[in-house]
């Protein structure tokens, strides 16, 4: 059997698809039998298992089930060259390819990145001007890198700090500008070495062109991620906490706030960004406590990893989640867009908008921040820019994402519309969109008689 790779798009058995087609729930459960394979000691445990060896290892699972013995990579994009290649290579696979200039460029891609870095990390540390230094005698802190954090940590009345090297009032000003340039600088080795490391796993784990991968999405990360543990480490050395609240839960920076935590004897609890995946990953989610979205999800969490550490408080996620009244009398009708796959973001506006305007109702889209709005002004839609106003008291629907979880925590009606498998896979992945208050539609069809019954009902 013969499969052609064209850019990002599989050929097999005259069918194209691309490499999320291939997750469904008989690989997640092959995933979940086969994690303990993959971890490892490094902060970047979870990345790498997410990012790059489930990719490999459902590409590698579609190849033996179906017996590939030809595969076509001379139009492949760069990253499934990357994983067919090594796939080939562990199983002796016949393989087609053009010579490939990005992997000669790729390690100086790499170092050039890293070195510009740091340049611009030590201009940033340069700009930002000195704080009064003071030792801070509240016992619990946060530290959000994020944006979206800020007004659910006030909502907390937790004390935190931003780490931001684009603003002024960052937590790096509480230390002298010419510390934090040593921080950079070590920061530039100390990538050196974690890169080292990345190789040697990566190569264990699928192959040599696994390598090309990591130098393309660590390039610009890892002085940061250095510089993050340098002024963590710092940072709780100077002061005396007993709690620290964290967002993160999964990524190199939570394996960080982990391991630094421990070693001040800090209590780590986290606080939830977005929703719980609910398969298995190499390391657990960190922290001593975590804080669930749902019930469901802390139950089914602590089964995974045989812990009792998730914990559900409705209180409190309900203060993470809740807005201001921002709705006005009567429900809008609400979809919220994914930024993957928008041909289904069209799919769906396009099938459901004339059955909304049989019955006159109008039909309102808050875009993803990613989305692009040109490809959305053709549509008789209204687009709605403010996100508290969107999500609060209306008719809410989206494919798979947190939207649905907050839309319920703020007075709204809550709906996923799942119209092909590789949506339902992921939509089954997260156990809080499997909550009661969160209403399925598997058609158009059923969704817009959702839409009517909620509609009368407010009436």
């Amino acid at each position: 059997m013969k499969v052609v790779v064209k850019k990002n798009k599989i050929l097999f058995d005259n069918k194209f698809f691309t490499i999320e087609d291939l997750y469904n729930d008989d690989f997640y459960l092959f995933s979940n039998e086969n994690v303990h394979k993959y971890f490892n000691d490094s902060f970047f445990v979870n990345e790498l298992f997410l990012n790059f060896t489930q990719n490999f290892l459902v590409l590698e699972r579609f190849v033996l089930l179906n017996n590939i013995t030809f595969i076509d990579l001379n139009d492949s994009s760069e990253d499934l060259f990357c994983y067919f290649k090594d796939i080939a290579s562990k199983n002796k696979i016949e393989v087609s390819e053009s010579f490939y200039l990005f992997k000669y460029l790729s390690t100086i891609k790499f170092y050039y990145y890293l070195i510009t870095s740091v340049f611009y990390l030590i201009f940033l540390m340069l700009k930002i001007p000195n704080r009064v230094k003071k030792k801070i005698e509240n016992n619990s802190i946060s530290i959000i890198r994020r944006k979206s954090s800020e007004d659910k940590i006030k909502r907390m009345n937790i004390n935190f700090e931003i780490e931001d090297p684009f603003s002024k009032n960052s937590i790096y000003s509480f230390f002298k500008i010419s510390t934090r340039i040593k921080w950079v600088l070590f920061s530039f080795f100390d990538s050196c070495s974690q890169y080292k490391q990345l190789l040697k796993i990566m190569r264990n784990y699928s192959g040599d062109n696994s390598k090309y991968l990591i130098s393309k999405f660590y390039s610009k990360r890892l002085v940061h991620s250095s510089l993050y543990k340098k002024l963590l480490d710092n940072f709780f050395q100077k002061n005396n906490f007993s709690v620290f609240y964290s967002f993160n839960n999964l990524d190199r920076f939570s394996m960080m706030e982990e391991q630094i935590s421990k070693k001040y004897q800090i209590k780590l609890i986290c606080l939830p960004h977005g929703l719980e995946y609910g398969f298995i990953f190499p390391k657990p989610f960190t922290g001593d406590e975590f804080f669930a979205t749902s019930k469901l999800a802390s139950t089914h969490l602590n089964s995974l990893y045989k812990t009792d550490k998730f914990v559900f408080n409705k209180m409190i996620i309900k203060q993470l989640f809740k807005n201001e009244n921002y709705g006005t009398k009567h429900r809008k009708i609400v979809f919220f867009t994914e930024p993957r796959e928008v041909e289904v973001n069209h799919y769906i506006i396009k099938t459901l908008l004339p059955l909304l305007d049989s019955l006159n109702f109008s039909l309102s889209v808050k875009l993803h921040p990613y989305d692009n709005l040109k490809d959305y002004i053709d549509y008789n839609i209204e687009i709605i820019k403010d996100f508290k106003s969107a999500i609060y008291g209306n008719i809410c629907f989206a494919r798979k994402s947190t939207i649905l979880l907050e839309a319920i925590y703020n007075n709204s009606k809550a709906s996923a519309i799942i119209i092909n498998n590789k949506d339902k896979t992921i939509f089954n992945n997260f156990p809080s969109l499997q909550i009661d208050a969160i209403e399925q539609m598997n058609s158009i069809n059923e969704l817009f008689n959702w839409i009517k019954l909620t509609k009368k009902n407010d009436i």
